[in-house]
């Protein structure tokens, strides 16, 4: 029996103590980042014998484990294979919380975040449901002043959108039952991007409960570079590809889906975005449509080849499982 079941059996009889929750954290090198990460966590107002925090070592090059504070409460484990739903599903293999709660090692949670999405999650449902958190970004400048910082600061994260429209929420910040797991399945670990997407989507096609929870927020620098974002942006592109093939959709999809992107370039070299606060003047202008145009050229060049491509694709229906 793990410390955490023991201490939680101690404390049943106090009708107030929240569920037991284990917290999802991968990395990969950064460990500055993973520190900030941690001191965060250890700050959590969440009572400190209700939750423990997984770290798994997705193949860094750097020593991660001198990013861990001394705290039993705080576990190191690893997933040599790279892949982030791969490291994420490996947690998932020994979690014992009955609230599972996901962000990213660059993430800085607010001492309230574990607390507030909890609250939130057991707001929406007590067994299938998942919770999106918010994202705030940060600046080096405090403001977004680069090309990428003002393309990220006008789309990055848009969590209560991706849930009204889309039907998931990014791991930088969410929350779910152990339960909901067991039911629906781990993350499709063979996904470089979009993961989360896809098991939002499973989910919510089975019936469960969505919510965005403003309160529980978590930081997130915002990428600033040319190498930076197009590697970024490619991998989404890939991963939203990758579902769609799964999904057996055909060569029209794809066709449609990179002439959408070409239409989004246009429309916004046509007639220039007046974003409040980010996009305010001819220079900040100017530079985001250098990385719009960008970013919409790159859908463009993963999605065209598919369009192009002979055969068809067969539907994917398997359901991911944890492995052995």
């Amino acid at each position: 029996m793990t410390a955490l079941r023991e201490t939680a059996e101690r404390e049943a009889a106090t009708p107030a103590a929240p569920p037991t929750a284990t917290v999802v954290v991968p990395v990969h090198d950064g460990v500055d980042d993973l520190r900030r990460c941690l001191a965060a966590l250890r700050a959590q107002d969440y009572p400190a014998g209700r939750f423990r925090v997984l770290v798994v070592d997705n193949a860094s090059r750097e020593d991660v484990s001198t990013a861990l504070p001394d705290d039993e409460r705080f576990v190191l484990l690893s997933e040599p294979v790279p892949g982030s739903y791969r490291a994420r599903n490996r947690a998932l293999e020994v979690a014992d919380g009955e609230v599972l709660a996901f962000t990213d090692a660059d993430c800085t949670p607010e001492p309230d975040w574990l607390r507030r999405g909890v609250e939130a999650l057991r707001r929406t449902g007590e067994h299938l449901a998942m919770v999106g958190g918010a994202v705030e970004l940060t600046f080096p400048a405090g403001r977004p002043r680069t090309a990428w910082e003002l393309y990220e600061a006008a789309h990055a994260f848009p969590q209560s959108e991706y849930l009204a429209k889309q039907r998931f929420a990014v791991t930088a910040n969410l929350f779910t039952w152990r339960s909901a797991v067991a039911e629906i399945g781990p993350f499709d670990a063979s996904l470089a991007s979009r993961g989360d997407a896809e098991w939002g989507q499973r989910l919510a096609s089975r019936g469960g409960a969505q919510g965005y929870a403003p309160d529980a927020v978590v930081h997130h620098p915002a990428r600033s570079t040319w190498s930076q974002m197009c590697a970024k942006t490619l991998r989404v592109a890939r991963g939203r590809r990758d579902v769609d093939l799964a999904r057996g959709r055909g060569r029209r999809h794809f066709a449609g889906v990179a002439a959408s992107h070409a239409r989004l370039a246009l429309a916004a070299l046509a007639h220039p975005p007046v974003r409040p606060g980010v996009l305010n003047t001819p220079a900040d202008r100017a530079r985001y449509l250098a990385a719009h145009t960008t970013a919409r050229a790159l859908f463009v060049a993963v999605y065209a080849p598919c369009a192009l491509r002979s055969g068809s694709v067969t539907p994917g229906t398997r359901t991911p499982t944890l492995p052995a």
